[in-house]
């Protein structure tokens, strides 16, 4: 394969990449600055992801933002400034539902948040040495 060919593709996989994060990341908050915090009503949302998600209230920041996460440090980068930002992001949305009525604001949303994001840092590091093999 030549050499362009190669960066090429590499750029490619770059895009899907930082594309999927940004889906993600536009998902995520929707879901968090909706209104309501129950997902079980939302129509397109697969009703046993509904029910899992709204029984396990802290637990689900820590799933989402370990989602997120992944592909944010196989694709964009893994640096400490990658896990900072994905840290403000969730702690903005926490702060943003002060404003929405129905929602409440909890510290422990933020260290679930974090939590996530921490504990996909090193299966990103694991993955990416399998991936260079």
């Amino acid at each position: 394969m030549s050499a362009r060919r190669s960066l090429s593709m590499r750029f490619r996989t770059q895009w899907v990449g930082i594309l999927l994060v940004a889906g993600l990341a536009i998902l995520i908050a929707f879901l968090a600055l909706r209104p309501s915090p129950y997902l079980r009503h939302i129509p397109w949302m697969p009703r046993d992801l509904g029910y899992w998600v709204d029984r396990n209230g802290v637990l689900r920041n820590a799933v989402a933002f370990f989602v997120l996460a992944l592909p944010v440090y196989l694709f964009v980068g893994s640096r400490w400034w990658h896990a900072a930002g994905l840290a403000v992001f969730a702690t903005l949305l926490e702060v943003a539902q002060l404003g929405i009525r129905s929602r409440v604001f909890d510290w422990r949303d933020i260290v679930a948040s974090v939590a996530g994001i921490a504990v996909a840092w090193p299966l990103a590091w694991i993955a990416r040495r399998v991936m260079r093999r």
